[in-house]
């Protein structure tokens, strides 16, 4: 059995497994982030720093991807 973790974005709760990136978290909640360089068959480096979200507590942006 998977166990979830349980996150919130913009105001909407969900539950993702804890490999999840913000930006599959959001997608599978329904919530578009814009992306530049995401490609689904490519594994995500966050070096473009373009995709970059605000986390609750954090004193800076993260890369969503």
């Amino acid at each position: 059995m998977s166990s979830k973790i349980q996150i919130t974005i913009n105001g909407k709760v969900t539950a993702v497994k804890p490999d999840t990136s913000i930006l599959q978290a959001a997608e599978e909640s329904g919530i578009k982030i814009p992306t530049l360089c995401y490609q689904e068959h490519l594994k995500p480096l966050g070096r473009c720093r373009l995709c970059v979200v605000e986390i609750e507590g954090k004193d800076r942006l993260v890369t969503s991807c």
